[in-house]
């Protein structure tokens, strides 16, 4: 078999996998789910399964990092078509997609923060958000807001990137769902106590 046939056949294969498990976990949530039935389900070895992904958490990381790649595209093309808009309206724009980005992939974020607890090393940078390209992508778009929103106002100076980092820290998953569950927020009341918080004068 030719490399460019073993590649197109590794290619079928890992969009095999991420579909059925991302059906099961749909399905069945997150951790009742075993590699044993995700194979099963797609047809494919657990030899196979296993020389892609070591655990349930490196699948759990490959799927968010395909629908991270998704919702930056989404937010990408959001800022483009609304770039007349004021930059205190467009970063609401950017905390309402990552509420419902949030609220759509909650149980394989709790199912991948189980399974690196339990199967990843503190050194695996892979589950570190901090060094992912999605942060990255998220604290330029932020500060660049930000920026533009004291030029605009003539607020006194502040450092937009290190706040945009504070906010990108103030909309984690865990402290999301603890604040909504303990407070029993609505999640539209959420996105505009969250608006009001990055902007005040929103």
């Amino acid at each position: 078999m030719s490399i460019r046939r073993e590649r197109k056949d590794a290619v079928e294969h890992r969009q095999l996998i991420l579909q059925t498990a991302n059906e099961l976990f749909n399905q069945h949530g997150v951790q009742p789910v075993s590699m044993h039935q995700i194979a099963k389900t797609a047809g494919i070895g657990q030899a196979t399964l296993y020389r892609r992904y070591a655990h349930k958490g490196d699948l759990c990381l490959d799927i968010l990092d395909d629908y991270g790649h998704q919702l930056v595209e989404l937010i990408t093309v959001y800022l483009e078509e609304n770039k007349q808009s004021p930059a205190g309206e467009r970063l609401g724009g950017i905390i309402d997609y990552w509420i419902d980005a949030i609220e759509e992939k909650s149980s394989l974020i709790s199912g991948l923060v189980t399974a690196m607890e339990s199967k990843m090393n503190c050194e695996d940078e892979r589950g570190n958000y901090f060094h992912s390209p999605m942060y990255h992508f998220f604290r330029k778009k932020i500060s660049e807001l930000l920026s533009e929103v004291v030029q605009s106002d003539l607020q006194p100076p502040f450092d937009a990137d290190l706040t945009a980092h504070f906010i990108i820290c103030s909309l984690s998953p865990n402290g999301y769902f603890h604040i909504k569950q303990e407070k029993e927020y609505t999640t539209s009341q959420i996105k505009l106590h969250l608006r009001r918080l990055c902007l005040p004068t929103i």
